[in-house]
């Protein structure tokens, strides 16, 4: 029975290939309709399990893994500039592609008829609503469709909001298009999490969604819709907001609650109930470094989910490959691990802060927060641990020996999910090490920023989540110290701002907590989006570590100054590496400059073609800045 099922699995997914071009992925009336599946929880196991795919994990290339993600951002340079945080080169799409942030409904479709057909099997006694497996199935259905919403309304904001499988009708599908306000489907969101969070369990294998696990993603979707409206409010990016290009969909909106003031507390208040829910359940694992490369996820309790190499049929990672062997292509920015505090407590600025300097490595990470040292490469790290006992020592960046995705691209390497294991870099699917996806500490600084987002001051649970976290990286816990000694002119952390105005210095170091605690986990350009904190972003340029002070005598000839500042400091040049003007070619040697357009992701044209949208009248509408008729770059 498992074999003919999956063998119909694969018919399926391509007939759901051949309809990718058709709006909201036309779906046959008799999808797996016979009546002899889903009747046994191991064929509802068989279903849900394509959707765990959809996380992003370390993979066998460098460019599609975890660690690499956030090159996209203002915390890691990858070999190449980002369109993303470039003026005119990021373009309105042709057409829809198969992403997570794509306009697509595939996944959704897929959840919907899940829904259906288990509701039928339950309603007929073909399956038992009580039995726990089915439950837990059900449960991570609800948690996938929430998930799959949450990307959606990341990449576009304003999103339909589609619950059942839709008959081939070409005026049904085109109603079905109508997006609807993004608080609307934030809360739609939380609904189905509610939904999951009551099916599921926690005890089971963290390989497979629990209901810690979804409370988590509940709390970080509440927290992400409170602080957009909160800072994107009095935008067109936000219902309601001055030329909102929903209002003509929309005439009559207005927030649940009377207000967009009552409805940031609504989402701040839902984040906080939902982190505490998880946080308080949970400990810290001690041992920061040992999370991202442990082969033993399944005992830390610091970790809700992960994923496992190795087993079955599920193929090795390159994390340790290119790592170990290079610097995969990535490297952490100057601004980065200057945000780190030292051990003391005090930014490095601050009057007797004991912080060495950047002149070598060595000095940059010593006395500093117990998360940098594990997560940069310095002087004397080790490197490989050789099977004859010999040991290979960390030097210094080799910034001529490769390019692309085998380069050093900051100076700064990754130490963080590297192993010291030769074994592990022998092929790029070598690496067995877990992937943590859902990890307890995102439970604490959730909770920390939602308390203070909403009650402007910081409580006893704050203070208690917050020295924990602290107390695990080996900083003082004396926060209001930090606090205190914090000069916002001396940050070069783009999150001192949002929409273009400072926040307090308490503000900023939840900020920072959350940065330093999530280096290279692909989390920053969500937090960058949501707290508006790309609106300064101008003439931005990235720099690596301080390679003209010292470095350079390592090198010899190797690096010679080039066509520009970057390696000529000399002649007005910064003595940091400026990976991106190292030939004035490049698009960003001037600098990033952030498009407020980019806070949304285009619709693709043939979505206007498809619902006759191309005109005002049409069922959908474009996000602010970008056109509907062309392939052409955001206006602002």
């Amino acid at each position: 029975m498992k074999k003919i099922f999956f063998i119909l699995i694969l018919l399926v997914a391509s007939i759901l290939t051949q309809s990718c071009e058709d709006y909201l992925e036309r779906e046959p009336q008799d999808f797996l309709s016979e009546e002899s599946y889903f009747t046994r929880p191991s064929d509802l196991e068989l279903f849900v399990n394509k959707f765990y795919s959809s996380f992003d994990v370390n993979q066998q290339y460098g460019q599609n893994s975890r660690y690499a993600t956030d090159r996209n951002s203002d915390d890691l340079i990858g070999p190449f500039e980002e369109i993303n945080l470039l003026e005119g080169y990021k373009l309105v799409p042709s057409s829809a592609g198969n992403g997570l942030d794509d306009w697509n409904f595939s996944n959704i479709r897929e959840t919907n008829y899940f829904i259906e057909t288990i509701d039928k099997r339950i309603a007929t006694d073909a399956l038992d609503a009580e039995d726990a497996l089915v439950n837990q199935y059900r449960g991570e259905n609800y948690f996938f469709r929430a998930w799959f919403y949450f990307n959606k309304l990341q990449a576009f904001g304003d999103f339909p909001i589609v619950t059942e499988v839709l008959p081939d009708d070409l005026e049904t599908l085109v109603l079905a298009s109508e997006r609807e306000p993004r608080n609307e489907v934030a809360r739609f969101i939380l609904k189905d999490l509610d939904q999951s969070i009551e099916l599921l369990q926690d005890g089971g294998s963290k390989n497979r969604i629990s209901k810690s696990a979804a409370q988590l993603l509940a709390s970080r979707v509440a927290l992400h819709e409170g602080t957009w409206l909160k800072y994107h409010q009095g935008t067109a990016r936000v219902p309601g907001g001055p030329d909102w290009p929903g209002t003509t969909q929309h005439p009559d909106f207005s927030f649940p609650l009377g207000s967009i003031a009552s409805e940031v507390d609504f989402f701040l208040e839902k984040a906080m109930e939902y982190a505490d829910n998880v946080a308080g359940k949970h400990s810290l694992y001690d041992n920061y470094r040992e999370m991202f490369i442990s082969q033993d996820l399944e005992s830390v309790d610091g970790v809700l989910f992960y994923k496992s190499y190795g087993i079955e049929n599920v193929l090795g990672h390159g994390a340790t490959h290119y790592l170990q062997r290079t610097g995969g292509g990535i490297g952490f920015t100057r601004s980065l691990v200057e945000s780190y505090l030292m051990e003391n407590g005090l930014p490095i600025y601050a009057a007797g802060s004991e912080y060495e300097g950047d002149a070598t490595l060595e000095e940059v990470v010593a006395n500093r927060d117990n998360r940098l040292k594990a997560s940069v490469l310095a002087e004397g790290d080790t490197r490989i641990e050789n099977p004859d006992g010999s040991i290979t020592f960390f030097d210094y960046p080799a910034l001529s020996t490769g390019s692309g995705w085998q380069s050093v691209t900051s100076g700064y390497q990754l130490e963080k999910w590297m192993s010291t294991d030769p074994a592990q870099a022998a092929s790029p699917t070598a690496g067995t090490t877990q992937t943590p996806i859902f990890r307890i500490a995102e439970a604490y600084l959730n909770y920390i920023e939602a308390s203070y987002e909403r009650e402007g001051a910081l409580n006893g649970k704050v203070i208690t989540y917050w020295k924990s976290l602290r107390e695990r990286a080996g900083v003082d816990t004396e926060i209001q110290r930090t606090i205190s000694n914090t000069n916002l002119n001396n940050e070069r952390d783009l999150a001192v701002y949002s929409a273009g105005m400072r926040v307090d210095a308490t503000l900023y170091n939840i900020r920072r907590e959350r940065r330093n605690e999530f280096i290279a986990e692909g989390m920053r350009l969500m937090d960058m989006y949501r707290w508006r904190a790309f609106d300064t972003m101008e003439n931005y340029v990235v720099e690596g570590f301080n390679l003209w002070e010292q470095y350079d005598d390592q090198y010899g000839s190797e690096i010679e100054q080039g066509e520009n500042v970057s390696y000529s400091p000399e002649n007005g040049g910064s003595t940091y590496l400026q990976p991106f003007r190292i030939r004035n070619s490049n698009r960003a040697y001037d600098g990033y400059s952030f498009p407020e357009a980019h806070y949304l992701n285009p619709l693709p044209l043939d979505q206007f073609i498809l619902t006759n949208s191309a005109d005002s009248d049409g069922v959908l509408y474009q996000n602010p800045g970008w056109s509907n008729r062309s392939a052409i770059p955001a206006e602002y």
